[in-house]
């Protein structure tokens, strides 16, 4: 079975053409599709973690606080591990790219 780290590792490799770009400078273009991907991210994240909280202090009749303190191992721990592994992929993809850099137009 693939995973979605392995799936974005392949269409990633399988890209072609030149990568567009906005910038002058190719780190800077990195930098922020990085930021702006990470940004994405952050903003999905926090608001599944929100309502995730709030039901589940409801559901409990528990303070959010005590639901914030779980700590997991084993296969939970496994997966929240691949998780981030899968999110450092997509917030790196620009620079994991193949394709190597753009070139940029001078004015």
């Amino acid at each position: 079975m693939t995973s979605k780290t392995e799936a974005l590792s392949a269409l990633i490799a399988s890209a072609r053409g030149d990568r567009p770009t906005s910038l002058e400078s190719r780190e800077a273009e990195e930098v922020l599709n990085i930021a702006l991907a990470l940004t994405v991210e952050l903003a999905v994240s926090n608001d599944r973690i929100d309502r995730l909280e709030r039901l589940g202090a409801e559901l409990r009749g528990e303070p959010v606080e005590e639901l914030r303190d779980i700590r997991y191992d084993g296969d939970i721990a496994q997966e929240r591990y691949d998780a981030t592994e899968a999110l450092l992929m997509r917030a790196l993809r620009v620079i994991l790219d193949p394709r190597g850099p753009a070139t940029f137009a001078k004015e």
